[in-house]
């Protein structure tokens, strides 16, 4: 099967997602092209250059004559769907998580219009797309595993959607009396995650807001080994035996009563994989 993948852009969670299922599909032999809004096709806004990447996909879908287009959220399905819908038959789309103000009512529309050639990472989005295939996000257990390191740092990816700031994990690091660890505008790469950031952690944490899909960041640290994983039920959250409040007050006392757990054997008996996503991906493709 020949798939082409658009995506907005390489850098952040979605294009770990992008990468991780186009090395999973590849491994079995289906041929698979990505192809970015930003880095490949230098255009910012789907909306405001919806008539040229409207150009822009047909020209490329024409040379690739792909089995399957794949959309990776809203914007980049746009384009394929207004005015009128075109690769009707072949074009999937996934949303990553549920948009705000003006953007969610575009999100609807779509959504409710591509139907049963949706899939969406998480429940939240199941209970607005009902006509929706779920599909949640994976780890590759390979890449992230314990390393046996010492374990001395306060672990918090900095992301904009986190309910946390850097001051208060930095306050949280020290009532610990542990090191604050920050992967900050993602200066670790992805493939050096497992060893220079979760191997290190003793604590990690991530507070994501109800409008979080999935927050891939607390499985690839239950698979790394990470003792302490703090969270909340958003996302997949409430799926997971991470530690979980609702709120950051009194954080620290709660942290503090907190037992260590070894995380990755429940993360090896769940369906939280890639190739478990990828087993889906082609149930739908191929019927």
């Amino acid at each position: 099967m020949k798939i082409l993948i658009f995506l907005t852009k390489w850098k952040g969670g979605v294009g770990v997602v992008v990468k991780s299922i186009k090395k999973e599909l590849e491994s079995r032999k289906h041929e698979v092209s990505c192809i970015s809004r930003e880095e490949d096709l230098k255009y910012n806004s789907s909306v405001k250059n919806l008539f040229q990447l409207r150009k822009k996909y047909r020209e490329i879908i024409l040379k690739e004559n792909p089995d399957i287009i794949y959309t990776q959220d809203w914007s980049m399905a746009l384009p394929l769907l207004f005015p009128y819908s075109i690769y009707k038959e072949k074009h999937f789309c996934c949303f990553h998580g549920n948009q705000l103000g003006k953007t969610k009512f575009i999100q609807k529309m779509i959504g409710n219009k591509i139907r049963s050639n949706l899939f969406v990472v998480g429940d939240s989005l199941k209970n607005r797309f009902s006509k929706s295939n779920m599909i949640y996000n994976g780890v590759d257990l390979e890449m992230f595993k314990p390393l046996n390191k010492k374990r001395d740092y306060f672990g918090w990816i900095n992301k904009d959607t986190e309910i946390l700031n850097e001051e208060e994990i930095n306050k949280i690091a020290k009532i610990l009396r542990l090191k604050p660890l920050i992967a900050k505008n993602f200066n670790i790469p992805f493939e050096k995650m497992n060893c220079d950031f979760y191997n290190k952690c003793k604590v990690f944490i991530s507070f994501p807001p109800y409008t979080a899909g999935f927050n891939l960041c607390w499985v690839e640290a239950m698979a790394s080994g990470v003792p302490k994983i703090i969270g909340n039920n958003e996302g997949i959250g409430w799926k997971l035996n991470i530690n979980k409040f609702k709120d950051k007050e009194d954080l620290v006392k709660n942290i503090k009563r907190v037992s260590e757990k070894d995380y990755r054997k429940e993360i090896e008996k769940s369906d939280l994989t890639w190739k478990s996503h990828v087993d889906k991906l082609l149930n739908v493709w191929e019927r």
